[in-house]
């Protein structure tokens, strides 16, 4: 990538970087108000991945629950830009846009952007592959609302420069929640992940099905959840 930021460019992505470091809460929603603060990327989803490119639990930021809803129900399998159709291709280049794949009139043609980018007034898209040690930890799907303004080479140079941050930053996140499940959670969270039942769990880890229960109940207390569902997001 040859193009070349300047100084102001960089101050912004180290005070980004500085900011989003701080323990917070919130860290996604805290990572997508500061892209939009120092770059202006608004309208943005943070989603946690797989390591074939598989998207879950997603956090949008100035895009509405409807059209996230949608994307999930009906248009994610149209998306050009899906990481699972370019797992190894993200793991090069980290940040794409559209015009990295096609001519934009092309896209305009398919049902994608006719039917769902244009009813939200969206009209260019890139996505960042946020990794660690090549393995995926999150993607960062960014839409342009902008009609006259497409993403650019600028914008892919800061994304992929901000995607080891972003990366470590969510990596650290995941791991500090972890951290605060005692072993028996742990082993009993990573058997949920998998899909085993409570009295597969119990019966595998030699405990009665209600201190399966108990366990469950405590680890949904100490992550702010309420089921199987959000724990295996959170995972």
């Amino acid at each position: 990538m040859d193009f070349t930021l300047n100084p102001i460019d960089y101050e912004k992505i180290i005070q980004f970087t500085a900011d989003i470091i701080c323990p917070t809460e919130n860290i996604r929603t805290c990572i997508q108000q500061k892209l939009e603060a120092y770059f202006g990327y608004a309208q943005t989803i943070l989603w946690y991945a797989d390591d074939q490119g598989n998207l879950f639990n997603p956090t949008q930021y100035k895009l509405s629950d409807e059209a996230l809803m949608e994307y999930l129900t009906e248009y994610h399998f149209d998306d050009l830009l899906h990481p699972s159709k370019h797992v190894e291709l993200f793991r090069q280049n980290k940040a794409l846009r559209l015009a990295d794949l096609t001519l934009h009139e092309n896209y305009e043609d398919t049902p994608f952007y006719r039917y769902f980018l244009k009813k939200y007034d969206l009209h260019d898209e890139m996505v960042v592959a946020l990794l660690h040690n090549g393995s995926f930890v999150g993607v960062l799907g960014m839409a342009q609302k902008n009609h006259a303004s497409k993403y650019s080479i600028r914008d892919k140079k800061i994304l992929h420069l901000l995607s080891d941050v972003i990366a470590s930053t969510l990596l650290h996140k995941k791991q500090a929640e972890t951290r605060i499940l005692s072993t028996r959670e742990i082993e009993v969270a990573q058997l949920v992940k998998k899909g085993w039942t409570n009295q597969a769990i119990g019966q595998h880890l030699y405990i009665s099905v209600n201190t399966v229960k108990k366990h469950l109940q405590s680890i949904y207390r100490k992550f702010n959840i309420q089921n199987k569902i959000q724990l295996v997001q959170k995972l």
